[in-house]
Protein backbone atom coordinates (compact mmCIF):
# COMPACT_ATOMS: atom_id res chain seq x y z
CA UNK A 1 0.00 0.00 0.00
CA UNK A 2 1.58 3.25 -0.96
CA UNK A 3 1.55 5.87 1.65
CA UNK A 4 3.39 9.16 -0.17
CA UNK A 5 2.31 12.44 0.69
CA UNK A 6 1.34 15.46 -1.84
CA UNK A 7 4.96 17.04 -2.76
CA UNK A 8 7.09 13.96 -2.80
CA UNK A 9 9.52 13.69 -5.49
CA UNK A 10 8.92 9.81 -6.23
CA UNK A 11 11.49 7.50 -8.22
CA UNK A 12 11.06 4.11 -9.98
CA UNK A 13 13.94 2.13 -12.06
CA UNK A 14 12.49 1.05 -15.33
CA UNK A 15 14.66 -0.97 -16.43
CA UNK A 16 16.19 -4.74 -15.86
CA UNK A 17 18.89 -3.54 -14.25
CA UNK A 18 17.37 -0.43 -12.31
CA UNK A 19 20.24 1.74 -13.59
CA UNK A 20 17.49 3.71 -15.27
CA UNK A 21 15.26 6.05 -13.20
CA UNK A 22 12.46 7.64 -13.98
CA UNK A 23 10.90 10.92 -11.92
CA UNK A 24 7.33 12.15 -10.52
CA UNK A 25 5.93 14.54 -8.33
CA UNK A 26 3.34 12.84 -6.67
CA UNK A 27 0.19 15.29 -6.60
CA UNK A 28 -1.93 13.18 -4.16
CA UNK A 29 -5.25 10.98 -4.80
CA UNK A 30 -2.83 8.13 -5.78
CA UNK A 31 -2.15 10.72 -9.01
CA UNK A 32 1.60 11.43 -10.45
CA UNK A 33 2.29 14.48 -12.58
CA UNK A 34 5.73 13.78 -14.65
CA UNK A 35 7.52 14.29 -18.33
CA UNK A 36 7.40 11.48 -20.37
CA UNK A 37 9.78 11.03 -22.95
CA UNK A 38 7.10 11.63 -25.79
CA UNK A 39 7.82 14.91 -24.02
CA UNK A 40 4.25 15.21 -22.59
CA UNK A 41 3.71 16.80 -18.86
CA UNK A 42 0.90 14.71 -17.43
CA UNK A 43 -0.52 13.68 -14.51
CA UNK A 44 -1.44 10.05 -14.19
CA UNK A 45 -2.13 7.14 -11.64
CA UNK A 46 0.62 5.28 -9.31
CA UNK A 47 0.48 2.25 -11.23
CA UNK A 48 1.22 3.69 -15.03
CA UNK A 49 3.96 5.51 -13.24
CA UNK A 50 5.43 2.57 -11.83
CA UNK A 51 4.95 0.23 -14.72
CA UNK A 52 5.44 -2.58 -12.39
CA UNK A 53 8.39 -1.82 -10.59
CA UNK A 54 8.92 -0.61 -7.27
CA UNK A 55 8.61 3.42 -5.99
CA UNK A 56 10.46 5.10 -3.86
CA UNK A 57 10.39 8.85 -1.94
CA UNK A 58 13.74 10.77 -3.29
CA UNK A 59 12.88 13.83 -0.88
CA UNK A 60 9.62 15.80 0.19
CA UNK A 61 9.28 19.20 0.55
CA UNK A 62 7.95 22.02 2.66
CA UNK A 63 5.69 23.63 0.02
CA UNK A 64 4.02 20.65 -1.74
CA UNK A 65 1.22 22.70 -3.17
CA UNK A 66 3.24 25.08 -4.55
CA UNK A 67 5.58 22.49 -6.57
CA UNK A 68 1.89 20.86 -7.55
CA UNK A 69 0.85 24.20 -8.87
CA UNK A 70 3.88 24.66 -11.08
CA UNK A 71 3.73 21.06 -12.40
CA UNK A 72 -0.37 22.04 -13.04
CA UNK A 73 0.55 24.95 -14.54
CA UNK A 74 2.91 23.30 -17.17
CA UNK A 75 0.87 20.24 -18.34
CA UNK A 76 0.94 19.39 -21.66
CA UNK A 77 3.80 19.77 -24.16
CA UNK A 78 7.19 20.41 -23.96
CA UNK A 79 10.87 19.71 -25.87
CA UNK A 80 12.13 16.74 -24.18
CA UNK A 81 16.04 16.20 -23.53
CA UNK A 82 17.61 14.16 -21.84
CA UNK A 83 20.74 15.80 -21.14
CA UNK A 84 18.68 19.51 -21.19
CA UNK A 85 15.45 18.80 -20.53
CA UNK A 86 13.92 15.31 -19.06
CA UNK A 87 11.70 14.19 -15.77
CA UNK A 88 14.20 14.50 -13.31
CA UNK A 89 15.08 18.29 -14.78
CA UNK A 90 11.17 18.60 -14.53
CA UNK A 91 10.51 17.22 -10.87
CA UNK A 92 13.91 19.56 -9.47
CA UNK A 93 12.35 22.71 -11.15
CA UNK A 94 8.93 22.66 -9.42
CA UNK A 95 10.22 21.15 -5.95
CA UNK A 96 13.20 23.64 -5.93
CA UNK A 97 13.12 25.83 -8.89
CA UNK A 98 16.69 24.33 -10.04
CA UNK A 99 16.34 22.06 -13.60
CA UNK A 100 18.89 19.59 -12.61
CA UNK A 101 19.22 16.08 -12.96
CA UNK A 102 21.77 13.78 -10.93
CA UNK A 103 21.95 11.22 -14.03
CA UNK A 104 23.33 13.95 -16.18
CA UNK A 105 25.81 15.60 -13.73
CA UNK A 106 26.93 11.95 -12.61
CA UNK A 107 27.36 11.10 -15.99
CA UNK A 108 29.33 14.25 -16.88
CA UNK A 109 31.38 14.39 -13.99
CA UNK A 110 32.51 10.76 -15.22
CA UNK A 111 32.84 11.60 -18.78
CA UNK A 112 35.04 14.52 -18.30
CA UNK A 113 37.19 12.78 -15.86
CA UNK A 114 37.50 10.01 -18.20
CA UNK A 115 38.55 12.63 -21.50
CA UNK A 116 40.74 14.36 -18.89
CA UNK A 117 42.31 11.44 -18.26
CA UNK A 118 42.88 9.97 -21.39
CA UNK A 119 44.83 13.08 -21.92
CA UNK A 120 42.07 14.60 -24.88
CA UNK A 121 42.16 18.00 -22.85
CA UNK A 122 45.72 18.87 -22.51
CA UNK A 123 48.34 17.46 -20.05
CA UNK A 124 47.55 19.70 -17.57
CA UNK A 125 44.14 18.36 -17.33
CA UNK A 126 45.65 15.39 -17.46
CA UNK A 127 48.01 15.74 -14.39
CA UNK A 128 44.94 17.54 -12.22
CA UNK A 129 42.56 14.37 -12.89
CA UNK A 130 44.84 11.84 -11.87
CA UNK A 131 45.82 13.67 -8.87
CA UNK A 132 44.85 13.26 -5.59
CA UNK A 133 41.91 15.58 -5.44
CA UNK A 134 40.32 14.36 -8.70
CA UNK A 135 39.88 10.71 -6.93
CA UNK A 136 38.27 11.98 -4.05
CA UNK A 137 36.04 13.78 -5.62
CA UNK A 138 35.18 11.16 -8.49
CA UNK A 139 34.80 8.71 -5.63
CA UNK A 140 32.22 11.09 -3.95
CA UNK A 141 30.23 10.92 -7.04
CA UNK A 142 30.36 7.04 -7.41
CA UNK A 143 29.85 6.83 -3.88
CA UNK A 144 26.59 8.93 -4.42
CA UNK A 145 25.66 6.71 -7.33
CA UNK A 146 25.40 3.65 -5.71
CA UNK A 147 23.45 5.52 -2.52
CA UNK A 148 20.62 6.36 -5.14
CA UNK A 149 20.76 2.86 -7.06
CA UNK A 150 20.52 1.22 -3.62
CA UNK A 151 17.61 3.90 -2.48
CA UNK A 152 19.38 5.60 0.63
CA UNK A 153 18.31 8.84 1.88
CA UNK A 154 18.33 11.89 0.13
CA UNK A 155 20.38 13.55 2.78
CA UNK A 156 22.93 10.74 3.05
CA UNK A 157 22.94 11.01 -0.99
CA UNK A 158 23.71 15.01 -1.10
CA UNK A 159 26.32 14.57 1.64
CA UNK A 160 28.15 11.95 0.78
CA UNK A 161 28.38 13.38 -2.78
CA UNK A 162 29.07 17.04 -2.47
CA UNK A 163 32.76 16.61 -3.18
CA UNK A 164 31.80 15.29 -6.95
CA UNK A 165 29.10 17.66 -7.46
CA UNK A 166 31.53 20.76 -7.08
CA UNK A 167 32.49 19.28 -10.59
CA UNK A 168 29.24 17.31 -11.48
CA UNK A 169 26.84 20.63 -10.89
CA UNK A 170 28.87 22.68 -12.61
CA UNK A 171 29.29 20.80 -15.65
CA UNK A 172 26.00 20.28 -15.86
CA UNK A 173 25.44 23.62 -16.00
CA UNK A 174 27.72 24.49 -18.37
CA UNK A 175 26.66 21.81 -20.46
CA UNK A 176 23.35 22.93 -20.46
CA UNK A 177 23.38 26.50 -20.74
CA UNK A 178 26.07 26.04 -23.78
CA UNK A 179 23.55 24.26 -25.48
CA UNK A 180 20.72 26.35 -25.14
CA UNK A 181 22.83 29.22 -26.22
CA UNK A 182 24.24 27.49 -29.50
CA UNK A 183 20.72 26.56 -30.14
CA UNK A 184 19.01 29.72 -30.12
CA UNK A 185 22.22 31.37 -32.08
CA UNK A 186 22.07 28.88 -34.57
CA UNK A 187 17.90 29.49 -34.51
CA UNK A 188 18.67 33.28 -35.11
CA UNK A 189 21.69 32.48 -37.91
CA UNK A 190 19.13 30.74 -39.97
CA UNK A 191 16.95 33.32 -39.97
CA UNK A 192 19.66 35.64 -41.16
CA UNK A 193 19.60 37.87 -37.82
CA UNK A 194 23.34 37.82 -37.18
CA UNK A 195 23.01 40.83 -35.31
CA UNK A 196 20.80 38.81 -32.35
CA UNK A 197 22.63 35.81 -33.23
CA UNK A 198 25.64 37.52 -32.08
CA UNK A 199 23.86 39.48 -28.69
CA UNK A 200 22.68 36.11 -27.60
CA UNK A 201 25.68 34.70 -27.97
CA UNK A 202 27.38 36.99 -25.49
CA UNK A 203 24.88 37.51 -23.57
CA UNK A 204 24.05 33.47 -22.91
CA UNK A 205 27.67 33.19 -22.25
CA UNK A 206 27.76 36.04 -19.41
CA UNK A 207 24.76 33.61 -17.94
CA UNK A 208 26.34 30.95 -18.72
CA UNK A 209 29.08 32.03 -16.02
CA UNK A 210 27.05 33.25 -13.66
CA UNK A 211 24.78 30.48 -13.24
CA UNK A 212 27.82 27.81 -13.23
CA UNK A 213 29.20 30.22 -10.11
CA UNK A 214 25.93 30.21 -8.55
CA UNK A 215 25.77 26.25 -9.07
CA UNK A 216 28.87 25.71 -7.32
CA UNK A 217 27.86 28.16 -4.24
CA UNK A 218 24.34 26.19 -4.28
CA UNK A 219 25.92 22.49 -4.43
CA UNK A 220 28.27 23.96 -1.09
CA UNK A 221 24.58 25.14 0.87
CA UNK A 222 23.01 21.97 0.19
CA UNK A 223 26.04 19.65 1.38
CA UNK A 224 25.75 22.01 4.83
CA UNK A 225 22.33 21.73 4.66
CA UNK A 226 22.37 17.86 4.50
CA UNK A 227 24.87 17.53 6.97
CA UNK A 228 22.79 19.59 9.40
CA UNK A 229 19.57 17.60 8.68
CA UNK A 230 21.31 14.58 9.23
CA UNK A 231 22.78 15.34 12.73
CA UNK A 232 19.65 16.85 13.69
CA UNK A 233 17.54 13.68 12.88
CA UNK A 234 20.61 11.64 14.73
CA UNK A 235 19.70 13.90 17.94
CA UNK A 236 16.10 13.39 17.69
CA UNK A 237 16.44 9.54 17.67
CA UNK A 238 19.25 9.47 20.72
CA UNK A 239 16.31 11.41 22.41
CA UNK A 240 13.95 9.16 21.85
Amino acid sequence: MYTFQPGDHLVTNIDPLGLTEHHGLYVGHGNVIHLSKQGIIEEINLQQFAGGHSIRVKKSTLFPYQAIELARNQLGQTPYGVATNNCEHFVNECLAGTSTSNQVSNLTHIALQGTARAGLLGSIASKLATGAVANVVIASTAIKMTGEYLGLPDNVNTLLGTPGDLVAKPAECLLKDTTQTLGESYACLRQGEITDAGIKLVTGSVETGLNTMLITAEVGINGVKAGAGLIADAWNWLRS
